[in-house]
């Protein structure tokens, strides 16, 4: 098929481009230029801003496409300007969105669920809420325009690649071993999802029905699990001291900015981790093994080793857990 990506330079997109052309498909890369493109003379590129595209990008846009994937519209600028030719040349329009567009609740989120306000003010939650503009942006003039019309409001997405390092810390602190300090109540539940099994979904829904808004998130697990699995993929000494939330907070530790993955029973972002994605199983998601996925993870995190100043230091850590052994 003739396949059209924006972005597909960077995490998602990488693995949907290796992906596709595994399947063998056409593929064309609409991107800014500014990651350096591991498909750099395999694969046709057009460089462009999507604010002000390029005449020969508006012609690219307008040629007839089996598929488009647009990975990287992060605000509704990214797709008023796509919108013209895409609506008449797209059979299958798929738009990467956010499981971030929901209204945070005790209950499990579907994609019936309430969402946020599309003019949220809230710092915490403007990302999600550009997201959720450009997703009625679509909606009203891609696809109503004749294409049929994917949203894949995605959860948490790791592998290899992944710039968030949100699962980067438990893995490069398993790889340095030693007493660990968990913030986590080991029940916390935590739904991680491997980007390979984003990338096949999106890629299959091209010979599948599936339209309209679609979760794409992880299977429920718990902390443990997901610590345990870590550990022991690492294979060094590496012991977990499951300290509390309510230790943890009194000593002033920040939820998912310092510590990634936590995530306090106060804190209403904790439904997101809580997201029914039986629609996409029902079309045909799958998941792959958890230890794989760690596996994949941990080797990648052996060529990139680091530590970031956000991140919880090692001094500090061994301080608290002093205390709380105390």
């Amino acid at each position: 098929m003739r396949v059209l990506i924006l972005g597909g330079t960077r995490f998602i997109g990488r693995h949907l481009v290796t992906q596709a052309l595994q399947r063998g498909h056409d593929l064309t890369l609409l991107c800014r230029g500014r990651t350096p493109s591991p498909f750099a003379g395999v694969i046709r590129h057009v460089f462009t801003d999507r604010r002000a595209l390029t005449a020969e990008a508006t012609r690219v846009l307008r040629e007839p496409w089996d598929a488009v994937f647009d990975t990287c519209a992060s605000n509704i600028d990214h797709v008023r300007s796509t919108r013209s030719p895409l609506r008449e040349s797209a059979a299958t329009y798929v738009l990467l969105s956010s499981c971030g567009v929901y209204r945070p609740g005790r209950a499990g989120l579907s994609e019936r669920s309430a969402t946020i306000r599309a003019d949220h003010t809230d710092p915490a939650r403007a990302s999600p809420s550009r997201k959720l503009r450009a997703e009625r942006y679509v909606a009203r003039h891609i696809g109503r325009g004749g294409a049929r019309l994917i949203i894949a409001r995605l959860g948490v997405v790791v592998g290899r690649y992944d710039p968030s390092d949100r699962l980067a810390y438990w893995l490069e602190r398993a790889l340095r071993g030693g007493p660990l300090l968990v913030p986590m109540d080991p029940d916390q539940p935590l739904q991680l999802i491997d980007v390979d099994d984003v990338a096949r979904f999106l890629l299959d829904t091209m010979s599948s029905t599936v339209d309209g808004v679609v979760n794409l998130s992880g299977p429920r697990r718990t902390a443990a699990e997901v610590i345990d699995a870590i550990l022991a993929q690492a294979g060094r000494d590496g012991v977990p001291h499951w300290v509390g939330e309510e230790f943890a907070l009194h000593h002033g530790l920040q939820p998912w900015t310092q510590v990634p993955l936590w995530l306090p029973w106060s804190v209403p972002q904790r439904a997101l981790m809580n997201i029914d994605s039986s629609r996409a199983q029902a079309a045909g998601l799958t998941y792959r093994p958890l230890d794989d996925s760690i596996a994949e993870c941990l080797s990648w995190q052996t060529e990139r080793r680091g530590w970031p100043s956000s991140w919880l230091s090692p001094q500090r850590e061994r301080e608290l857990l002093d205390q709380w052994q105390d």
